[in-house]
């Protein structure tokens, strides 16, 4: 029935409007027709809105089914609440970007069950963060390791390495697969699956700590292709056939770069720059901790700026990867950020310790010999032992045993601070 001041039309049952629920019904069915294959929308639609749907239409169109699936997804919840306009808790996809990368915020998707509440909040989101490093770290060394394979194939003895390991890793392989299509088979159980990947990320990296002389790269890349499909399906990389997220010389913002000078220039302006220090260093006879400083900052600050990651190993070669630029500066910024959060909290339990530290030696400041001598003491006390500690309260009365050695443990107790106080004047 319409309100006042609302719309309103005749009918058997009294002057009313059209509800939203037939507006969604003759919306969708306008587009889809008499029958509609997969339903959505949020979990708080189930009842009623969709239960009208489905009797308006099916009595409509004369059919006994006229959605075959509904998909009632969970709410979003912003520090555990849910997402609203009223609550003024709202946030936009583009205000998260400020903050996230896209693909932090998918990460975070898919550790979450589609049907049931998201908590976007710091907690989760450092979780996904987290869980996004570890892949894109899998990704970098293990593209790296394959990229040098290939490159130096030709020096290879075409050894292969399939021992008990590699045999683990294969057998890891299978499960992870196994348990990666049951779980997306069970109502898209993203989460399950996800901790199957992390699983095989995991026994993959354990394997590759045997060394790059000691392991089977093929099989690492039988592991990296599956991970990096999986992580396609999921909508995490849009190219079709690369490893890992895809091309790294794509920005984050999706732009590829323009052509051949600009990827290869700067880092050649930076080898030129570092061949050139290097020189006038030999030339000067310089030291050999000079020449490692630079090594250094060309490893640490130049090349990572141009998204090249020089990653040392115990084998005394160089690991070369290839990163965003960006997302390099983000996890640098963010690691700035926890060192000087830790600084400032242990700055602050160091200023804390100090001024519980004052406290004690201010309290220690009166001897124990007096502090039960005091105006107030003297309202409750009337005599005192060769110490200094009450013997009879103020009505002359003896004090009961368990109150004497209650306050002999309160002397003994100052005695201490008071000497610590005195030590502190002669320190």
């Amino acid at each position: 029935m319409s309100k006042p001041g609302e719309p309103r039309w005749p009918s058997p049952w009294g002057e009313g409007r059209p509800g939203w629920h037939i507006e969604c019904s003759v919306m969708a069915s306008e587009i889809l027709g008499a029958q509609i294959d997969v339903h959505v929308g949020g979990i708080d639609l189930a009842f009623p809105h969709h239960d009208n749907e489905l009797c308006q239409s099916e009595a409509h169109f004369e059919n006994h089914q006229w959605v075959n699936y509904f998909m009632h997804a969970g709410h979003l919840n912003i520090e555990g609440l849910k997402m609203s306009k009223s609550l003024k808790n709202f946030i936009t996809i583009k205000e998260a970007l400020n903050k996230y990368s896209s693909r932090q915020i998918r990460t975070l998707f898919l550790l979450s069950q589609w049907n049931k509440p998201l908590f976007f909040d710091a907690k989760s989101m450092e979780e996904a963060i987290v869980i996004e490093k570890s892949l894109s770290n899998f990704f970098a060394n293990t593209t790296a390791l394959l990229r040098e394979f290939h490159l130096r194939q030709s020096e290879s003895d075409a050894r292969r390495h399939t021992l008990a390991p590699e045999l683990d890793l294969l057998e890891a392989l299978k499960d992870a697969k196994s348990q990666v299509h049951s779980a997306l088979l069970d109502s898209f159980d993203t989460p399950t699956a996800m901790r199957a990947i992390q699983e095989i990320v995991s026994r993959t990296n354990t394997y590759l700590q045997r060394g790059r002389d000691n392991i089977d790269l093929q099989i690492v890349q039988t592991v990296v292709e599956y991970v990096s499909r999986i992580m396609r399906v999921f909508g995490m990389s849009n190219e079709s056939s690369a490893l890992g997220w895809g091309s790294s010389a794509a920005s984050s913002d999706g732009q590829g770069v323009a052509d051949r000078e600009s990827i290869l220039l700067p880092v050649a302006r930076v080898l030129s720059d570092f061949r050139d220090v290097v020189r006038e260093l030999a030339l000067s006879g310089g030291d050999k901790q000079a020449l490692l400083k630079l090594c250094d900052k060309i490893r640490d600050s130049d090349l990572p700026e141009l998204g090249v990651i020089i990653d040392d190993h115990g084998d005394g070669r160089a690991l070369v990867k290839i990163a965003d630029p960006e997302e390099i500066q983000r996890d640098r910024e963010r690691q700035e950020a926890e060192i000087a959060q830790r600084l400032l909290t242990k700055q602050l339990q160091a200023q804390k310790a100090e001024e519980k530290r004052q406290g004690r030696l201010a309290k220690g400041k009166q001897s124990p010999e007096e502090m039960f001598r005091t105006p107030e003491m003297l309202e409750l006390y009337s005599a005192w032992d060769e110490h200094g500690i009450p013997t009879k309260d103020k009505a002359g009365e003896e004090l009961t045993k368990n109150k004497v050695k209650k306050l002999a443990k309160e002397y003994d107790a100052q005695k201490k601070l008071h000497e610590k106080y005195l030590e502190s004047l002669n320190a």
